[in-house]
């Protein structure tokens, strides 16, 4: 098995802001821009159908972002309650798996007074969104430990509807092998805050122990659940999570290839890993991407990091159990990545913890695969645009349709004149397909369009 570092051609250098830069992975160009600066420690991201993007911020506040506008709206402010120091505060994040219909959000925060060994508490909450604000609040676990770093606090929805959440050992290693505790798991919930009849230990929240700092989780088109976790010094873990299982911290950190797990591992209780990374790059959030449009990352897991600040795209087996080829990309470009979510057109963010936190957006430039477009004239101008478009060779249309990278149709206009403005301020930055039916001419010509900004 080979993993490598693919080169690839930049046309810029770190800046706090990205602005309407590109990078060239392969055959595809990603056209990379800024959704938002106005967050302050971003945490988890996740989209919310085809037109938001909701955020947690560390300090306590949990915020949607317009994806066409980036215009930020505070939801919930819970700075005078949250206890936010070094990498605890307003965590982990989930949306009702049917929010469309269940409005409910789902996240993770630390709070109360530290006690004199510097612990303080950490609690799963439910909200009510009204359209404005998060409402009605329901404590569905209450009183984990937390400390200042390794409070873990991921959160997935399983198929049946019931909640995992990941929680650190708060540096207190002996807790992630105490079943009594609930530090260094994850743990399997109801919505209602109930815990699920069939959980391996009864009257528990444990789903899974032997964990030291998890902080990235995602499923498989096959239906397993992977997960990324926190090493000391070395063994960044890659990890395929199951009901009931031990992943072995502290007894054994990584696989089993040292003097002194030889006893832990001889017992054949512990789960090793699928990947390790030595040194540590600090593993954190994990999305499965499809999009043929961009083969390069295609049916890969992506992986953000933190000290090693860059993007994992890893290959695995047909079966999920096996990592068989890896690249690495962005390396210090973009300094402390944190979390990674995937937007209605195959569009990519990230929530970065470093310069001024800004939320990123990479746009594939063919996801609509379409080969006819490759070498056609633009049937625009300016081509890229930013605020307004015209029909080029002082053409008339019968209709213009502007496509997403879907093909679903975002903007139709009728009777365009030669010279009209069409204008495409509201459109989101990226790349779209624009489609001319020109009067006179029953042919539907099409061609595409970058929209900066």
């Amino acid at each position: 098995m080979e993993f490598k570092k693919l080169l690839f051609i930049s046309s810029f250098v770190l800046v706090p802001m990205v602005h309407s830069q590109t990078q060239v992975i392969g055959s595809t160009t990603l056209y990379i821009d800024t959704l938002s600066d106005d967050v302050s420690t971003p945490w988890e991201i996740k989209v919310e159908g085809n037109s938001h993007l909701w955020v947690t911020e560390r300090d306590g506040l949990v915020s949607r972002i317009n994806l066409s506008t980036g215009v930020k709206s505070v939801v919930l402010d819970l700075t005078n309650e949250v206890h936010a120091v070094s990498e605890s505060g307003l965590l982990g994040l989930a949306l009702h798996p049917n929010f469309a219909v269940t409005p409910e959000v789902f996240f993770v925060y630390t709070y109360g007074p530290e006690d004199n060994q510097g612990f303080f508490k950490e609690r799963l909450v439910k909200y009510t969104f009204n359209g404005t604000n998060l409402v009605n609040p329901v404590i569905l676990i209450d009183n984990i430990l937390a400390w200042a770093n390794h409070n873990g606090s991921r959160l997935h929805f399983l198929p049946d509807n019931t909640l995992l959440m990941s929680t650190g050992e708060c540096y207190e290693s002996q807790l992630a092998q105490d079943s009594n505790s609930l530090s260094g798991k994850y743990l399997r919930v109801n919505m209602d805050g109930s815990i699920p009849a069939n959980n391996p230990i009864p009257g528990s929240y444990v789903y899974s122990m032997g964990h030291r700092n998890s902080q990235g989780i995602c499923a498989l088109p096959n239906g397993k659940i992977i997960i990324s976790e926190h090493g000391p010094s070395t063994d960044d873990e890659l990890q395929i999570l199951e009901i009931g299982k031990n992943y072995g911290w502290p007894l054994i950190h990584g696989f089993c290839d040292e003097t002194f797990e030889d006893t832990p591992c001889a017992t054949g209780l512990y789960q090793e890993p699928i990947r390790v990374w030595t040194p540590t790059i600090a593993t954190s959030d994990l999305v499965y991407y499809q999009n043929p449009g961009f083969p390069e990352w295609d049916n890969r897991v992506l992986m953000v990091t933190l000290n090693g600040q860059r993007v994992v795209a890893m290959q695995l087996n047909a079966q999920g159990t096996a990592v068989t080829d890896e690249d690495q990309y962005f390396q210090g470009l973009f300094g402390r990545l944190r979390d990674i979510a995937i937007g209605p057109n195959k569009e990519i963010y990230i929530a970065t913890n470093s310069g001024s936190h800004p939320i990123l957006r990479l746009t594939p430039s063919n996801p609509l695969s379409v080969t006819e477009l490759q070498d056609q004239t633009s049937l625009v101008v300016p081509n890229p645009a930013e605020t307004s478009i015209q029909l080029a060779n002082n053409a008339a249309a019968e209709q213009v349709s502007i496509l997403d990278l879907n093909g679903k149709s975002v903007l139709e206009l009728k009777n365009v004149e030669s010279g009209d403005q069409i204008d495409i301020t509201k459109l989101s930055a990226g790349t779209y397909s624009v489609e001319v039916k020109f009067v006179g001419n029953d042919q539907v010509q099409r061609s595409k369009l970058m929209k900066e900004r």
